[in-house]
């Protein structure tokens, strides 16, 4: 908005301009009459970005005040594209209703922000709504995910400058809104989290003047005080004791008191968590296995997420997602939810019958949500009790699960809602034909009142009849406006037999509207009733709510059992459908995989995919794949660290038989990409996100590695690939897939016991090569990349020309091979391993590479000769500098 502020002002933008100051980095949205108006540049950015007509309004210092409005009953439709384009909305709206002479008094009602959203159609059913408040001390940052309709919180730290730690975590909750505090030098974190797509806020200093002791650690009596009466001492303890929960505590609380003030009093517990007490998936591994996002368009289908999303809820949607987010790290866990789903896969009656309860339960995770913040709607209860109603048949469902602890588990965390239901079925009307909110019959001075209502509007039928035989006019009819109330109409033609006691109202056009004292009284009597129908109902549904509002911990706790319960019905369902099987874990740290399938690709083929085992052994650690483009390694990659991911979720796995580790970390480097917004190639990209790995990797982890090298020089790329399977194999120790078509990189096998080759077998059927995507012990023939070319389509001109080109280019390299046969790998690796001489290893890459710079231009010179057209003392002369050339090589 424009800073310059008139001298004179009107009471209304007066008014404007108070209220404005307090939202500052917010669309302000003013209520005036039956439109919600934008002033100066909230206009601008709203009319551009819904398309709706600039205006203007008065003069701001002999300047047009820009403006734009929406109506208030389209209000909706506007709001979820603001929000979901990742602004921030404050309703501003009329609190008293207009009288003359008098300015209507105005306030903000709600304020809507992408994180602190719990309408149904503002939010996405198959994603939790997280808000990140983030604060960064000199030794740690703090990290505190919020989801305000379940009134969880869970809070951890990383050491300052932990970029990496961030995005994981980031990745894992990928929040809505992150909050930042307010303070000097944070300006480059809001830069990177906008950079990376994020949407920001700034809970201001000022807001938190009253208790600050320093810039660097704010104090508020105010937050201490709700943190103590909220949370168990334990918590209290904990959060007191490091400092980066403290003040990320504290700044949530002031942000949500400023946004969503009902929400503060609904958190009651605080979960800690490390970021290893799960699985580590970093942000290029969850791109490169599209578990929950694809890398097509960003959406979720052909993710791991759309194939095992089996659940009948969008609140069981949500936790499976949650689990693919977050796997299990703890083995006792992961097998009590194995238990679960391996019971329900076999048995089938019971499955059927869960399924058609869960069918029929509501998102009663959110409506609760919304319940507790008094944001819930009459269909909301309806929906509530219509669910509770179920709970019954689903525990005595589980009780058939009694030898099963976590499905017993689930069933006593569901309470006995009996008395909430009749309470919900006896008062809140669900009948769609009826304005009701509360039931005929439930309030016996409610039924009384609409009965004086009927009655009144019969009386106002019977008093229009009477007038008209009383005057002869037929047409003579009785209105009512909101605005004058009851009305006679009479058209013109008629008006000479208006009787004397009829008081003239309002002229129209071809009509007068009069009034008279019957009519008055009558009126009154109505809208009294209605008047007092409207407050009684009021009344007893806030009586009704304030009832349920006793049940919410119960409610919660019941909420989370059916979408935890539905979570593991969506495994079963998937598991079924899809023939997986149960794993099991080993604490050797092997992966030992039999006929294992891609899970997504799987669904596409069906019966065609091609199952394939894996065998990393402690005798085999790390695996080197050779094999053509398209002969299947990217997809025998993935599903590997896709099968662990489902283990470790507590899903079964598509495998006739499956042995597992409990790992820490699956990382992976698969396919390339750049980013051109931080000015990256695609080879610093790959070595960034290869040196994650290097540095942080363990003998737990499982490393998956595709193509790595490949975006430089071929000496370059061989070297770095050599010394990073080195590093891998003999520092981390941790198992590895080493994906490639450097074939050099095969003669490591030689040289380290447990490095051993793999490839994707293929056949040539006279010109066509036939991938039969079969992994097979040994180093693969060829990498093919010519016969994939005819395949995608190159002109048979270009594939013909490469041909020559890479025969005269393998006849030269075998021509000045050198007499020993040792290749430049295995000579790499000796000078390394003999006398440690990285200069003279690095020398030795550079005088190769300049011979195969050499070798090449003078192959090149020859091909481009134009023997036809060469004159006899032209081909003297190029035989003898040609020669003078070589004779220089020597």
């Amino acid at each position: 908005m424009e800073k310059t502020v008139p001298e004179k002002l009107t009471p209304l933008m007066q008014q404007y301009f108070d209220i404005k100051q307090q939202f500052t980095d917010t669309l302000l949205f003013f209520q005036v009459g039956d439109f919600y108006e934008l002033f100066f540049d909230d206009a601008k950015i709203a009319s551009a970005f819904l398309a709706i007509t600039l205006t203007k309004r008065g003069k701001n210092n002999g300047a047009d005040i820009p403006l734009c409005g929406v109506p208030i009953h389209a209000l909706d439709h506007y709001l979820v594209k603001l929000i979901r384009g990742g602004f921030k909305v404050a309703l501003c709206d009329q609190l008293t209703k207009p009288q003359p002479g008098t300015v209507v008094q105005r306030g903000i009602t709600r304020v809507f922000t992408p994180g602190t959203l719990i309408d149904a159609g503002m939010l996405d059913d198959k994603s939790a709504s997280y808000l990140l408040t983030f604060y960064p001390l000199p030794d740690r940052w703090g990290i505190l995910f919020t989801e305000l309709l379940t009134a969880q919180l869970f809070a951890t730290t990383v050491p300052a400058d932990s970029y990496r730690h961030i995005e994981a975590e980031l990745i894992r909750f990928f929040p809505d809104e992150i909050i930042l505090p307010k303070l000097k030098k944070i300006e480059h974190f809001d830069t990177y989290f906008k950079k990376m797509g994020y949407c920001t806020s700034f809970i201001d200093a000022h807001i938190q003047a009253n208790d600050v002791q320093s810039e660097e650690e704010p104090k508020s009596s105010e937050s201490q005080a709700w943190i103590e009466q909220q949370f168990p001492a334990q918590a209290v303890r904990t959060i007191h004791q490091q400092p980066a929960f403290e003040q990320s505590l504290t700044t949530l609380y002031h942000y949500l008191k400023r946004n969503q003030s009902a929400s503060l009093e609904q958190f009651k517990s605080i979960q800690f968590y490390e970021p290893d007490d799960y699985l580590i998936l970093d942000l290029a591994t969850q791109k490169n296995l599209e578990i929950i996002n694809n890398t097509q368009d960003g959406g979720r289908k052909n993710t791991l997420f759309s194939v095992l999303d089996h659940a009948k809820t969008p609140m069981g949607s949500r936790t499976i997602k949650k689990w693919l987010s977050r796997p299990l790290v703890q083995k006792t866990s992961i097998i009590q939810r194995q238990e679960v789903v391996k019971e329900l896969v076999s048995n089938f009656e019971l499955t059927r019958k869960l399924d058609d309860n869960l069918s029929n339960i509501a998102d009663i995770e959110r409506i609760i949500g919304r319940i507790a913040l008094t944001r819930a709607t009459l269909h909301d209860y309806s929906a509530l009790k219509n669910s509770l109603s179920l709970m019954p048949k689903i525990k005595q469902l589980l009780s058939k699960l009694a030898h099963v602890p976590l499905a017993q588990a689930i069933a006593e965390k569901i309470a006995d809602f009996t008395p909430l239901v009749q309470l919900l079925e006896l008062s809140a009307n669900d009948d769609t034909a009826l304005s009701y909110t509360i039931k005929p019959g439930f309030d016996l001075e409610l039924d009384r009142l609409r009965g004086l209502s009927t009655n009144g509007h019969e009386a106002i039928l019977a008093l229009e009849q009477q007038e008209r035989i009383r005057t002869g006019i037929s047409s003579l009819k009785i209105g009512y406006t909101h605005q004058t109330g009851y009305y006679i109409e009479i058209t013109n033609p008629n008006l000479d037999k208006v009787p004397a006691d009829f008081m003239a109202q309002q002229t129209m056009v071809g009509r007068k509207r009069f009034i008279s004292q019957q009519l008055k009284a009558l009126e009154v009597e109505i809208l009294q009733a209605t008047a007092q129908i409207e407050q009684l109902e009021a009344t007893i549904f806030a009586r009704v709510k304030l009832e349920v509002a006793h049940y919410l911990a119960p409610l919660r706790h019941a909420a989370q059992s059916i979408a935890y319960l539905d979570g593991l019905f969506g495994f079963a369902a998937a598991a079924h459908h899809n023939r997986y099987i149960t794993p099991e874990f080993n604490d050797r740290q092997e992966i030992i995989i039999s006929a294992g399938r891609h899970p997504v690709v799987e669904e596409s083929l069906g019966h065609l995919f091609v199952p394939n085992n894996t065998n990393l052994t402690i005798d085999e650690s790390l695996w080197v794949i050779t094999g053509p483009n398209m002969g299947g390694k990217s997809t025998y990659l993935r599903q590997v660290g896709l099968i662990c991911i489902m283990a470790q979720c507590g899903s079964l796995v598509p495998a006739q038989a499956a042995s597992l580790p409990i790992l820490d970390r699956i990382f992976t480097r698969i396919g390339s990409g750049d980013n051109v917004a931080q000015g990256k190639s695609t080879f610093l990209v790959e070595m960034e996100e290869t040196a994650v790995i290097c540095t942080q990797a363990t003998s737990k982890s499982l490393v998956i590695l595709d193509e790595v090298g490949r975006g430089t020089s071929t000496f370059d790329g061989i070297a770095l690939a050599q010394a990073i399977i080195e590093h891998i194999f003999t520092q981390i120790t941790a198992k590895c897939l080493f994906a490639t078509h450097y074939h050099e990189l095969t003669e490591l096998a030689a040289m380290h016991p447990g490095i051993k080759n793999y490839h994707l077998a293929s056949t040539k059927k006279g010109d066509q090569l036939l991938f039969l995507h079969k992994i097979e012990p040994g180093v693969a023939p060829g990498s093919f990349g010519l016969d994939v070319a005819k395949l995608a389509g190159l002109p048979h001109s270009i594939t013909q020309r490469a041909k020559t080109i890479l025969h005269q280019l393998q006849a030269t390299s075998e021509a000045h091979q050198k007499p020993t046969q040792q290749s430049f790998l295995y000579h790499a690796a000796h000078t390394t391993s003999i006398d440690s001489d990285e200069e003279q290893l690095h020398q030795t890459i550079r005088n190769l590479e300049l011979q195969v710079t050499q070798q090449q231009e003078l192959l090149a010179q020859l091909t481009n000769l134009d023997i036809n057209n060469l004159t006899p003392r032209q081909a003297l002369e190029f035989i003898w500098d040609l020669k003078e050339k070589l004779n220089e090589k020597d």
